[in-house]
């Protein structure tokens, strides 16, 4: 697959932002030592349209630039460290894929393929000037089939996976004819911070320094069946902390399970003593009054579930410390609006990212030709695991990042795959 791009341009909102909103102060600061720019890319597929590129493309630029008068810090930069809603731009890059027919990408579901479609893979100097600084960027993927396959590239730090649903759900209202796009809150500075858990993450990725390069990791697509579900919940069982369990809760505890039977206690990386589940709690709706879904920011909170690596595995115990670790940290913000300080006994411990984006409308971006067919994420340097939802909202979708040793046990595990199955699409007919 050749990846051609045909242009690059700077998209600013349709409005100029006024005056007084342009110094944007983010939830999350921007000095946790992660730098100014963490990217985190969302793909939509959509099925075959009119080959007419150009009318596609002028339709899109036009929406996107209303859509930023609502979203406007994704038009700003980041300087020095600092959020300025300069109404800068986001970057609009557009490309044709040769050798390749969409249909064929989508079935084989392959990361490795999926990341050429990420920004920015042109080798100028402009480009990637310009890429370093700006908080969203945009590629409009046109394949000879007809499909189109939009690659959404954020910056992680200003906001998170709901709010990108969200603003891509905009997007796609206003293509679709939309005037007015409501319930937008973009100021959430007001809400108390609570206490920086990231501190604790970057402590603990000092403790632990895996190396892994990018094709030491691997990310895979599963599916999570509504009655597969039902069937993982009675295996863990009821008790104590159990009686509100949630699906996420129950699917984070039966891979980090699976994860822990199938270590290779022999090598470096499980000479870990237990595996450091980072769990992400979407904030939003933990605040009174809840915010609107659509409230802007990376608005989330950290747990830390730790999860010993024994012999012996018991679903149930693991479950418990999962929820446990949730419940604690939303019970703090709640009482007091912020959190404990830094988590400890932590050393030797294998980090896993876990973050649930199932109930967000990623599904219902039609641009006017159609909801997606696919939704995929693309694979960081880091252990993850992800639930994203269906196309038929049915079930869930788990999107696994693992070492290319721990993904092939995955995948020949019996009692993982008497629960998921790894993910075949049946409606990519292009």
């Amino acid at each position: 697959m050749e990846i051609k791009i045909m242009s690059v341009e700077i998209i600013k909102p349709s409005s100029p932002t006024p005056a007084h909103l342009r110094n944007h102060k983010p939830f999350v600061p921007s000095d946790i030592g992660y730098g100014d720019f963490i990217p985190a890319p969302i793909i939509h597929f959509y099925s075959a349209q009119s080959k007419d590129a150009m009318k596609t493309s002028s339709h899109l630029k036009m929406s996107l630039s209303k859509t930023l008068t609502y979203y406007y810090p994704f038009a700003g930069q980041v300087i020095d460290g600092v959020f300025d809603c300069n109404d800068h731009g986001a970057i609009f890059i557009e490309t044709q894929v040769v050798g390749d027919e969409m249909s064929k990408l989508v079935q084989k579901r392959d990361n490795n393929l999926f990341k050429q479609l990420l920004p920015l893979k042109g080798d100028t100097q402009e480009i990637s000037t310009t890429y370093s600084k700006a908080n969203l960027v945009v590629q409009i993927n046109y394949f000879s089939c007809g499909g189109i396959a939009i690659t959404i590239c954020y910056n992680h730090i200003l906001v998170d996976g709901t709010t990108t649903a969200y603003f891509v759900k905009s997007w796609a209202e206003i293509a679709h004819g939309a005037n007015d796009i409501k319930d937008v809150v973009v100021d959430c500075s007001l809400i108390s911070t609570p206490y920086d858990a990231y501190a604790s993450l970057r402590s603990l990725y000092e403790q632990n320094r895996w190396d892994y390069s990018p094709t030491e990791l691997v990310g895979k697509h599963f599916m999570f069946d509504g009655g597969k579900i039902a069937a993982l919940r009675e295996k863990i069982g009821s008790g104590p902390y159990l009686n509100h369990l949630t699906r996420f809760e129950s699917i984070a505890a039966f891979i980090s399970g699976v994860l822990i039977k199938n270590a290779d206690r022999g090598t470096h990386e499980f000479t870990s003593k237990q595996i450091a589940a980072v769990i992400a709690i979407n904030l939003r709706n933990k605040v009174n009054p809840p915010l609107p879904p659509q409230s802007f920011g990376c608005l989330a909170m950290t747990a830390i579930a730790k999860l010993p690596i024994n012999e012996e595995i018991d679903y149930n115990y693991l479950a418990a410390e999962v929820h446990k670790s949730v419940k604690n940290v939303v019970d703090q913000y709640k009482s007091n609006m912020q959190v404990d300080g830094p988590v400890k006994g932590l050393e030797n411990s294998t980090v896993i990212h876990f973050s649930d984006i199932s109930k967000m409308p990623f599904y219902e971006a039609d641009f006017g030709w159609g909801k997606p067919i696919l939704i995929s994420l693309l694979s960081l340097n880091v252990k993850a695991v992800c639930l994203l939802p269906t196309n038929n909202g049915v079930g869930v979708e788990a999107f696994i990042v693992l070492t290319k040793e721990e993904m092939a046990k995955f995948e020949q595990d019996p009692e993982f795959l008497s629960y998921a199955k790894p993910f075949v699409s049946k409606r990519a007919r292009l």
